[in-house]
């Protein structure tokens, strides 16, 4: 296990707070043979459900840090496939209404009697799933998860709850990430195209 469980009196504590606001744009790199705006439910996702009671989308306030959630999954990957190029796109989504994320993260995290490790460990995710289970069903009642990037621990990113669904539309996507401002980003990681 990777970093401590919830707190018996979780329900108690009163979490720091991220508000996302209707208009803002969040940014999301995803699989291209699916739409982008989808709440996995498997078993696979740091913060899932780990019953699958519902599902959770994964976003960035920046595209640097959707960038580092997607393509620098492999620590010290310093190219990029061709093949998981296009397996892969872009979407721009924009928020609704106003949406309330637990901050799991900064001063956050001692509120919560969390740590980061819970963010930023590895496999396996029972740790991190039971945090995004008792949270999502926290007296805050928030639409998801505030917290920094494993692999760019400077860029926010979300995890948001299904019960967030109707909050989030697609603004802009592009499906040929073979671009120049895609590898401008790349470029900051120190990252290229494999031959």
């Amino acid at each position: 296990m990777s970093g401590p469980i919830p707190p018996a009196d979780l329900d108690k504590r009163r979490p720091k707070l991220v508000n996302l606001r209707a208009g803002q744009e969040i940014h999301r790199f995803y699989t291209a043979k699916w739409e982008p705006i989808f709440f996995d439910r498997s078993s696979q996702g740091r913060f899932n459900a780990p019953d699958a009671s519902y599902g959770v989308l994964y976003a960035a306030r920046k595209i640097h840090g959707a960038f580092a959630e997607t393509f620098l999954r492999t620590p010290g990957r310093t190219l990029i496939d061709t093949d998981l190029l296009k397996r892969k796109a872009y979407v721009r989504l924009q928020i609704k209404r106003d949406l309330k994320l637990i901050r799991l993260a900064g001063p956050g995290l001692a509120r919560l009697g969390a740590t980061a490790e819970i963010a930023h460990g590895g496999l396996p995710y029972d740790v991190p799933q039971a945090w995004s289970i008792a949270l999502a069903w926290h007296p805050a009642g928030a639409d998801g998860l505030a917290f920094h990037a494993r692999h760019d621990d400077a860029e926010l990113c979300y995890a948001l709850f299904e019960r967030s669904a109707n909050a989030i539309a697609e603004a802009a996507r592009d499906v040929d990430l073979d671009q120049d401002w895609f590898w401008r980003i790349a470029e900051r990681y120190g990252v290229g195209l494999a031959p």
